[in-house]
């Protein structure tokens, strides 16, 4: 914990939030019937890494580095955390759109609904994760000492 900012609590709080938004799109865009899902057309399941990578990886570095920042006593300069933010967003989009391309592309079979929905879920989790994470240490890096 440096200046009062704990990364492992902040990453821990955006695996449930990631996790919860990702439930929610999910049942948003491929519906509460479950049903096999293509990961091609029709559904588009592979494709839906795209959005979501990017919206994950935005509010991920975003809203934690929002929250810390006013907490240090030193802190960095908002234009620093906007661009970061939208740095990762570019990432993540740049990460769905890898995985959209690899998957999509290998022409897998269907999958079960609950099992994409799981998917979908650990996947949102992980990545919010991650990009706290690393925006996180990267604020506190460029934190000017006090």
């Amino acid at each position: 914990m440096t200046q009062g900012v704990s990364i492992g609590r902040e990453a821990a709080i955006s695996v449930v939030i990631n996790g919860v938004l990702s439930l929610a799109f999910f049942l948003g865009f491929f519906g509460f019937d479950p049903r096999p899902l293509g990961w091609d057309t029709p559904d588009n399941l592979a494709l839906d890494f795209v959005p979501q990578s990017i919206a994950v990886a935005l509010m991920s570095a975003l809203v934690p580095s929002l929250i810390a920042r006013r907490k240090l006593a030193s802190a960095p300069a908002l234009r620093g955390v906007l661009l970061r933010a939208a740095l990762f967003a570019l990432a993540g989009g740049a990460l769905g759109a890898l995985l959209a391309v690899s998957i999509g592309g290998l022409g897998f079979a269907p999958i079960a609904w609950g099992a994409a929905l799981i998917i979908k879920i650990a996947y949102g989790g992980g990545l919010g994760a991650l990009v706290a994470s690393l925006a996180l240490r990267r604020l506190l890096a460029s934190a000017r000492p006090v």
